[in-house]
């Protein structure tokens, strides 16, 4: 595991001629992802010096180009995977950005380019964990279409953050026109519903995924490999009947949900315990 190292409020870099380089300075302009935010990235949590997620980070980042149009080479991959193992970070959060490139709109995108930033961030403490999230439901209505795909227009997600800090919450729960649940605006949702036998232990749900619709993110995937999570169509009124809530996210983790709208959850211990599960294994 590379060693942190003490760095200055930010970092960036580029890919250039082969090579990840130290970022010269200035997007250029006819940069499509400058001009017309045609770009997808993802966030990448950096903790005790090492990047947590990292193939899982990949992968989506490949899958959301690939939906976007937007080439992402193996090569690019390679020296990305190369990148985190050998350039030592502190703790933050690194951000991939890989951009259409210069061109008109609609051209054929042959010259994509990508640029990585660090940043320094917070990360939930124990207390924090123990205290949990406080959630509301955002009343308006969000398109579903492609929510939750890491791109340059990433405003509807901010506008539903706003919403929630707006309301005294730390997060908001989103729902498409249809009144389903899609997720939280800056990352996924997990709920747990009593089982049809209360000696069983409760289900874990989690709003339902596919590439048109809400993106599975590096956290929730690893949960996924820790437990059987079911993809179900949720509704706010679901959600009265769950034992416990959380939000999932790079910089958050697992975050625990003690209050819903005033509501308290019942059982915070089920989010808790898979917070820590995911302290363990990633620190």
């Amino acid at each position: 595991m590379p060693r942190a190292a003490t760095a200055p409020p930010w970092r960036a870099w580029q890919f250039r001629e082969g090579e990840i380089c130290s970022y010269r300075g200035g997007v250029p302009l006819s940069d499509r992802g400058f001009r017309y935010g045609q770009h997808v990235f993802e966030s990448i949590a950096i903790r005790h010096g090492a990047a947590l997620l990292v193939a899982d980070h990949l992968s989506l980042l490949s899958l959301s180009a690939r939906l976007q149009g937007i080439p992402c080479p193996r090569s690019l991959l390679a020296k990305l995977r190369s990148f985190f193992k050998s350039v030592p970070l502190a703790d933050g959060m690194l951000r991939i950005y890989l951009t259409a490139g210069p061109g008109a709109p609609g051209s054929r995108i042959t010259m994509p380019g990508c640029y990585l930033t660090w940043e320094p961030a917070t990360f939930p403490s124990a207390a924090a964990i123990e205290k949990g999230f406080t959630l509301t439901m955002i009343p308006k209505a969000f398109p579903g279409e492609a929510w939750g795909i890491k791109k340059g227009n990433y405003m509807p997600h901010l506008e539903a953050f706003d919403v929630a800090r707006e309301a005294a919450a730390q997060e908001g729960i989103v729902c498409d026109q249809r009144g389903k649940i899609l997720s939280c605006a800056m990352g996924n949702l997990l709920v747990w519903f009593p089982g049809s036998d209360p000696k069983k232990a409760p289900i874990l749900c989690t709003p339902h995924t596919s590439v048109e619709c809400v993106r599975t993110g590096a956290v929730l995937t690893w949960v996924r490999r820790q437990v059987v999570v079911v993809e179900r169509e949720l509704r706010p009124d679901d959600l009265r009947h769950a034992r416990a809530l959380a939000v999932t996210n790079s910089r958050l983790g697992v975050m625990p949900v003690s209050i819903l709208d005033g509501w308290k959850l019942p059982d915070v211990s089920l989010s808790r315990t898979l917070a820590h599960a995911y302290l363990r294994e990633m620190l």
